[in-house]
């Protein structure tokens, strides 16, 4: 049976993701609290869908629409079949059906705007790889995801002279968001995040560690930021205390005079007296800013890599 999902759902839908985890070992470990989240920014009556086989919840659906598109909207599919039901057919049923409805998502909210659906793969989960590709889903982008240990042996960067490094601060948030946005404008694939967007990932999000996370001033504007979160559901499953490093940005103007490397070095500094053993981040794998290259000299070693697999869909 196919219907929509909702808030009930939850716990099976959680519960179900990390039965596929334990197989597929992705490193994407997520909660029922990070699912409550998901669902909250979710048109759950026209953005998703349960498939139960005998009651039970075989596979399940979200279609994750941005809030200001420019050019091309990119709305993400996420979804998982259980593995006790895998190879059965429900997958290539599952992501064209999800795409039907992006489509009507898309068409209502922003008619004027090519549509591009699009899934996260890793690279190593071949019958994931095999599934979107069948669909005529193309790799549109790669994506490293690094890590490094918080020990004693951390690079220690300086601080650019005409630069302070400064801890994240509420009254700064405003500024921070517009900061964010202007940093990663030329990026691909990314959107400028609304106020909301913004509230969702940071200012309201329980991930959000504003406690480590910091700002590079120049002449008392942000120049540069760290914005650091953690998933407990990490610790809990692996044993090992995480801090994952969501978002690094350095405004144009200041690019090239080691304010990236500076505020990491503090991030990580700061990360590792309080207690967090491991740092992660995620970077695309042709970000224009060599991005790379900051992280691999702060010790980062690329651990997996994901596809953003794209497909236009017309309406």
């Amino acid at each position: 049976m196919w219907r929509p999902l909702t808030t009930a759902d939850i716990p099976a839908v959680a519960a179900l993701y990390n039965a596929a985890e334990a197989v597929d070992d992705t490193g994407e470990l997520l909660s029922e609290e990070d699912f409550a989240q998901s669902f909250g920014q979710t048109d759950l009556p026209g953005g998703s869908l349960a498939v139960l086989a005998d009651g039970r919840l075989a596979a399940y659906g979200l279609v994750a629409l941005r809030d200001n598109p420019v050019g091309t909207h990119r709305v993400r599919l996420d979804g998982m079949v259980h593995p006790e039901y895998r190879r059965a057919g429900i997958g290539l049923q599952l992501l064209p059906r999800l795409a039907a409805l992006a489509r009507d998502l898309h068409g209502a909210r922003h008619p004027d705007l090519p549509l591009t659906v699009c899934t996260m793969v890793e690279s190593r989960s071949e019958g994931h790889v095999a599934l979107v590709e069948k669909l005529g889903f193309g790799a549109d982008r790669h994506f490293y995801e690094l890590e490094v240990a918080l020990g004693e042996s951390l690079a220690q960067a300086p601080i650019p002279a005409g630069y302070e490094i400064v801890p994240f601060s509420a009254a700064r948030d405003e500024e921070v968001r517009l900061v964010c946005n202007a940093a990663f404008a030329q990026h691909w694939g990314s959107v400028e995040r609304s106020p909301e967007e913004w509230a969702a990932s940071f200012t309201d999000s329980k991930r959000f560690v504003p406690e480590s996370s910091f700002l590079a001033l120049s002449q008392d504007a942000v120049a540069g930021f760290v914005l650091a979160r953690h998933y407990p559901v990490v610790e809990e499953m692996t044993g090992v205390r995480e801090l994952w490093i969501g978002d690094v940005g350095t405004l144009g103007e200041h690019r090239g005079r080691g304010v990236a490397s500076a505020l990491l070095s503090h991030t990580l500094a700061r990360g590792r007296t309080q207690g967090y053993q491991r740092a992660g981040l995620s970077v695309d794998s042709a970000n224009p800013t060599r991005a790379l290259g900051v992280y691999e000299r702060a010790g980062f070693e690329v651990t997996r890599t994901w596809i953003d697999y794209g497909k236009p869909v017309a309406f």
